[in-house]
């Protein structure tokens, strides 16, 4: 918790004060493709070889978030977002992590079938605690960390669609409840059916239009995650003694290669990046299955990863929330500087050595908060307290303070009740503690 507070007090220091100068972000190709060039070496160098050669296994999603959020990193510094040659794949890569939110979710499910609310709540914690925690203290909006909320509203819509009649999940039936969960989601957002009315009522300001053009993006890839799961898991074994899986295998390297050669011809020619944004909901699943088809082309390509992007990849969410007031500055609009702002090459080097440094330890501290919040408050036995009076420095101190050792105060004694225990009333407990905040702050 102290690590925690205090990084977050450096990111207040490094963007709200001006003791750290800002810089504003301008665009320069060469400098953006130095930088990917850069990471593509790097991440070159340290290709090694991997204990598994599973589809989508876990060291190879690792890899995927991990270039992917360095991508991401580059972009937002170089200000290339005005590019729309640019811009449009980097929405395919935002496309890609729901993807994985999809795919991976729903083989846990599957295979785990556990619908309780252990898990959920610890992911759902992992996911939102750091971003909660910056609302608040830079005195920004949820929906500023936009990733936060929209996974988030993910891993529920994927629990809530395999919790509903379980058992369907293993049947055919497992299609029509992902068909109808799409559509109602569609008409949710379609027909703007949020219960953003009712935030406003509990004094919860949500940008509607924010949340809809975020949400309804990339409203389709998640449930694509979930069809290839379920495709993998129901008839994986069937289409690998299939007598024409071979000719597929063959084929679908130069026909993955043919269609993101056909996406990024269709997203250079569009006219502008708002036009593109109509047609990404429906051509973003193009190059996401093109490059998953690539990337486990082969059993050397599924049993090999790069250790840096897979080092990145473990610590996404916090590279990609802590960016936005450490990495850059002054929410993305300006990048930090730590050193002298001439030396704009060194800047950069120190300001993204510290900050991955900073990120490993936010990732660390944020999983002891979500285990902390986790854990059992009320114990099964009652714990041996040691009188003082028993210990040689205090043979001569009164019975008094023995008994205010060995006697926990009130509160601590409500506190250890097993009720408190109940997942659900804590629950109820931290989202009108963050109701009551929000009020407050307002």
């Amino acid at each position: 918790l102290l690590v925690f507070g205090g990084i977050l007090l450096i990111m207040f220091v490094c963007d709200r004060t001006p003791l750290f100068e800002k810089l504003h972000k301008h665009y320069i190709a060469w400098v953006f493709t130095a930088i990917l060039a850069l990471a593509t070496v790097g991440g070159a160098a340290t290709w090694s070889a991997d204990k598994s050669e599973a589809f989508l296994g876990r060291a190879q999603t690792d890899e995927w978030k991990g270039w992917m959020q360095i991508v991401i990193l580059a972009y937002h510094a170089m200000n290339a977002s005005g590019v729309s040659g640019i811009y449009n794949p980097v929405r395919v890569l935002v496309a890609m992590y729901l993807f994985m939110t999809g795919y991976g979710h729903c083989c846990f499910f599957y295979a785990k079938r556990d619908y309780g609310l252990q898990r959920l709540t610890a992911v759902l914690l992992r996911t939102n605690v750091l971003a909660i925690a910056l609302a608040y203290v830079m005195g920004t909006s949820y929906m500023d960390y936009y990733f936060a909320p929209l996974s988030s509203a993910w891993v529920l819509i994927v629990w809530a669609t395999m919790r509903v009649a379980p058992a369907a999940n293993y049947t055919h039936l497992a299609w029509a409840k992902l068909a109808a969960s799409a559509v109602i989601m569609c008409l949710i957002n379609g027909l703007h059916l949020w219960p953003f009315a009712l935030l406003e009522r509990l004094g919860v300001m949500w940008s509607a239009r924010e949340w809809e053009f975020r949400f309804g993006t990339d409203i389709y890839i998640v449930y694509v995650g979930m069809a290839v799961a379920l495709v993998r898991l129901q008839y994986g074994s069937q289409l690998l003694v299939h007598p024409r899986w071979p000719q597929l295998v063959r084929w679908s390297v130069p026909a993955s290669i043919l269609g993101l050669v056909l996406y990024f011809y269709f997203e250079l020619t569009r006219a502008s990046k708002f036009e593109y944004n109509k047609w990404h909901p429906y051509v973003s699943p193009l190059p996401v299955l093109c490059f998953i088809v690539l990337r486990n082309a082969n059993a050397y390509l599924r049993s090999h990863s790069s250790a840096m992007f897979r080092a990145a990849g473990l610590i996404s969410l916090e590279l990609f929330i802590a960016q936005f007031h450490l990495f850059l500055a002054a929410d993305t609009k300006a990048i930090l500087v730590l050193v002298d702002s001439r030396l704009w090459f060194v800047n950069f080097g120190v300001t993204a050595f510290v900050f991955v440094g900073l990120c490993q330890a936010l990732g660390s501290a944020s999983g002891t908060i979500t285990a902390w919040l986790m854990a059992k408050v009320s114990v099964d036995a009652p714990a041996v307290d040691i009188p003082m009076s028993e210990l040689p420095v205090a043979a001569d101190r009164p019975r008094a303070l023995d008994r205010l050792a060995s006697d926990p105060p009130l509160l601590a004694r409500m506190a250890s009740l097993p009720i408190f225990d109940s997942l659900a009333l804590r629950w109820v407990i931290g989202l009108f503690a963050l109701v009551l905040l929000n009020n407050y702050y307002d």
